[in-house]
């Protein structure tokens, strides 16, 4: 039992993170990678594929947000050490104590510069290939580009998707809920407030109508 409570939690948290199919942004995090969208020399990278060179204008809006992260940076040492401390000054207190530390909000990412949007860094795979900024890639080695009507399906492919996870994570989010019974979530364990939970109530799993995951369209065959 115990097996299955904390192997529904982990599901629910990897379904929450949503990275099936999107890498999308810098990395301010300071782990190094090629993930998301990466400026050296002035040439632009997503995900490890050149795009082209930045304009003059992304240029200055680079070091503008150079600028933003490095404050960012030091504001989130800050918040994340002030946390620290409230929590060994209020350890072993009621779990509403501990609740309003989980609650501080930290400080705010700043936004991503506008060249790197997740139209650019969006991956999606297929049996066999992958389809980067409407570009077709089998393995690393670019093969062609989407024609129109196959750009038209894979944006209505990426909206049913979208809609798929969804039901995915409000399904299992459910199943969370109803083994430790009533409204009490995963998060209300640790003395904290899910956000997706405080603005509306939970639906209940019988009101959820099952949605199928969409076909992948065939943009590549792949041959075994």
């Amino acid at each position: 039992m115990k097996t299955f409570i904390c192997l529904a939690m982990l599901l629910f948290v990897a379904l929450e993170a949503n990275p099936v199919k999107r890498f999308a942004g810098f990395n301010i995090g300071g782990i190094g990678g090629s993930a998301g969208c990466v400026v050296t020399g002035n040439k632009l990278f997503a995900n490890g594929f050149f795009l082209r060179e930045l304009t003059a204008g992304e240029q200055q809006e680079l070091a503008e947000y150079e600028k933003s992260v490095k404050k960012y940076k030091e504001e989130i040492k800050l918040a994340l050490e002030e946390k620290r401390k409230d929590w060994q000054s209020r350890r072993g207190k009621s779990p509403k104590v501990t609740s309003a530390i989980a609650q501080k909000e930290l400080p705010k990412a700043p936004e991503k510069p506008s060249f790197c949007s997740s139209a650019d860094t969006t991956q999606y795979y297929f049996d066999g290939c992958m389809v980067q900024n409407n570009k077709v890639y089998v393995g690393r080695e670019y093969a062609r580009d989407l024609t129109t009507d196959e750009i038209i399906e894979l944006k209505e492919f990426d909206a049913k998707m979208s809609e798929y996870q969804k039901y995915l994570t409000n399904s299992i989010q459910q199943q969370v809920q109803s083994l430790f019974g009533g409204s009490t979530d995963f998060w209300s364990l640790l003395g904290e407030v899910n956000p997706a939970t405080t603005t509306a109530s939970p639906l209940l799993a019988s009101t959820l109508a099952p949605i199928d995951a969409p076909p992948a369209p065939n943009f590549c065959t792949a041959i075994y």
